[in-house]
């Protein structure tokens, strides 16, 4: 009988370690105090342009940009934005970008929203 006792105790320890072990940390959830996102003065030059030449101009850029969508101006942004917007965020319906790379991060994506939310001033 107590062999019996023991072997639950220590199947029902083992299970309890093992389930604890299974969280998924979010990095953005874990440095959420420490890790600010400054959106007080998002512009097209100095905020989005620099998100597109980072994750997207290498593939929609030049004369052959993938899918047919450019990203290298702000004229070509503004044209494909919802596109762009559905891609970046990665919505149901639409290729996940950067393709094969990390999705941007959630402070990268507020700064577009907020710039979409402005109206997308070229400034």
């Amino acid at each position: 009988m107590k062999t019996g006792l023991k072997t639950i105790l220590i199947s029902a320890f083992a299970l309890t370690l093992t389930l604890s072990g299974c969280y998924y940390d979010n990095e953005d959830d874990l440095y959420l105090g420490g890790n600010t996102c400054d959106t007080s003065n998002v512009t097209y030059a100095t905020t989005i342009a620099p998100i597109f030449t980072a994750y997207c101009n290498s593939c929609h850029g030049g004369a052959a940009p993938s899918a047919s969508i450019m990203t290298d101006s702000y004229e070509n942004v503004v044209a494909n934005m919802s596109r762009i917007r559905g891609c970046i965020n990665q919505e149901s319906g639409y290729s996940p970008m950067p393709k094969n790379g990390n999705k941007l991060s959630t402070c990268e994506l507020t700064k577009v929203d907020v710039w979409i939310r402005q109206g997308m001033p070229n400034n």
